[in-house]
């Protein structure tokens, strides 16, 4: 079944990549490249999941998915971290915040397949 994806980055290429990679898996994405626009969308759309990059301008990972966990509309949607920053402190507050995984840059398309199915509960 196709399921719609969001990815939050602000790099144009990266959410170019990442969206090439997810429509070859066979789901459908909508992208922002900040924060506010990822919380934006996500109340708007509602996807079935969520990748969001950490460091962005404008408001970055941690403050768009408190935000997103906030929102009764929007709480339920599963949301992983896309970054290079793997440190504790970071997955600590990653945690926190209400992201259940990681996904690590670069992506390669079976660990994001891999994923999607383990979350989504699809191929």
């Amino acid at each position: 079944m196709l399921k719609t994806i969001l990815i939050v980055d602000d790099s144009a290429m990266i959410r170019r990549i990442v969206s090439q990679l997810i429509q070859q898996i066979g789901h459908q994405t909508i992208t922002a490249e900040n924060g506010l626009q990822g919380c934006e969308l996500a109340s708007e759309i509602r996807p079935d999941m969520i990748i969001m990059d950490i460091e962005m301008p404008v408001m970055n990972g941690f403050e768009a998915t408190w935000r997103i966990k906030a929102d009764p509309r929007t709480a339920h949607i599963p949301l992983v971290f896309f970054t290079t920053l793997g440190s504790e402190e970071n997955i600590l507050q990653a945690k926190e915040a209400g992201c259940i995984g990681f996904l690590n840059k670069p992506i390669c398309k079976e660990e994001l397949s891999q994923a999607i199915h383990d979350i989504l509960g699809t191929d």
